[in-house]
């Protein structure tokens, strides 16, 4: 039986162009980019034409890109590194929409230790920041609000990204932009208005251990990692050259119609499991390649148990290190009961997938929750 790979949000198989991109600066180029002699020469160059890549396809100043180890380090230099370099402790609150990624969430401890008061925003349904409520909170002691630009469990993109930025600037407050889902796979327009933006390569079919965070040209952040002052004194330590190379390569790589596949899935999904529910209606924008549901009484972890065995690859939302099933905080953001938020899959699909792949793990998806229910019997 061949395994379908349907999780796609959590991480993407190395695409072609950033394996031949990488592939000198793991076999013979070693040079430090702050060495002065000719194999540090051939480094800093790689590292300038990949950083002038990323700044472009960001919109950006080719100074305001740092590269950082992945996603979840270019967040935390974001909220914690501002919060090291606020100059005004009269702006002591940090809004977190509650629906963030952990990568934002679990920096309260470390906030308030600093002496910041956090604060949730309320989201929808649907998990897109509530904006009423944000204004609500909002004041001229906000120092930074952290709202993503699409939600990586359920797949919602943020409305009105242009009202959330303006409301934000208007307190003079920045704006966090975690764009790690989005970035490569749909145009970030409003999303680039943020002061702080999170991206990262191993969404887009680039290498793991890659990210980085655009910081806009008068954004002030101290370094979480010191020592060496490279990244513009921004994150010390000898940058991962192959990687990098690699994160710049896979913006330009052919990704084919992920929506189409995607829509495959849920077609079929629908008519094999008919009381399958959908978590985001047709009218709300959602990531291209990403499907979220859930099946009354059928827990998310039995079900991705059974489709493991039947060699499909999903997962119940975020990755997570200790490997267990938890009911998700976004979806209890969403006003799912603690039952419903331990019920949420998600099967996203990618640039390995086809149509008949999602053909076939809708059928599979059937098979499994057959195979649950027949044990229940």
């Amino acid at each position: 039986m061949e395994r379908i790979y349907a999780d796609h949000a959590a991480t993407t198989p190395l695409c072609d162009e950033s394996r031949q991109a990488m592939e000198p600066w793991l076999a013979g180029g070693f040079g430090n980019p702050s060495s002065l002699h000719a194999e540090g020469r051939e480094a800093k160059d790689a590292l300038d034409e990949a950083r002038a890549a990323l700044s472009s396809a960001l919109r950006c100043e080719f100074g305001e890109v740092v590269f950082t180890s992945g996603g979840t380090e270019a967040a935390n230099l974001a909220i914690i590194g501002t919060a090291l370099a606020n100059p005004d402790p009269r702006r002591n609150r940090i809004l977190f929409s509650a629906a963030e990624h952990h990568a934002v969430l679990h920096t309260e401890p470390i906030l308030e230790r600093l002496g910041y008061r956090v604060e949730m925003v309320q989201t929808d349904q649907w998990s897109r920041p509530d904006l009423d409520h944000l204004s609500d909170l909002l004041g001229d002691d906000v120092l930074v609000v952290s709202a993503m630009h699409a939600n990586n469990e359920t797949g919602a993109v943020t409305a009105d990204l242009q009202r959330l930025s303006s409301s934000v600037a208007r307190v003079g407050a920045l704006w966090h932009c975690d764009a790690v889902q989005t970035f490569g796979h749909l145009p970030l327009d409003e999303a680039l208005q943020a002061d702080l933006l999170t991206v990262s390569a191993h969404k887009l079919d680039g290498p793991k251990g890659t990210g980085a965070l655009r910081v806009k040209a008068g954004t002030r952040v101290a370094p979480l990692i010191r020592g060496g002052g490279q990244e513009r004194e921004m994150r010390g330590g000898t940058e991962n050259v192959g990687g990098i190379v690699g994160f710049a390569a896979a913006l330009g790589a052919r990704r084919g119609d992920v929506l189409g596949i995607a829509d495959a899935f849920r077609s079929e999904a629908s008519r094999l499991v008919p009381d399958l529910v959908w978590t985001l209606p047709e009218r709300i924008q959602r990531l291209p390649g990403h499907t979220h549901f859930r099946i009354p009484r059928v827990s998310a972890e039995s079900l991705l148990i059974v489709l493991d065995r039947l060699g499909v690859s999903a997962s119940a939302g975020a990755a997570c290190s200790s490997g267990a099933i938890e009911p998700s905080h976004v979806l209890l953001a969403c006003g799912w009961s603690d039952e419903e938020a331990g019920e949420g899959v998600r099967f996203s699909f990618g640039s390995s997938n086809s149509e008949r792949d999602a053909v076939e793990a809708a059928s599979r998806l059937a098979e499994a929750v057959a195979t649950i229910r027949r044990r229940r019997s």
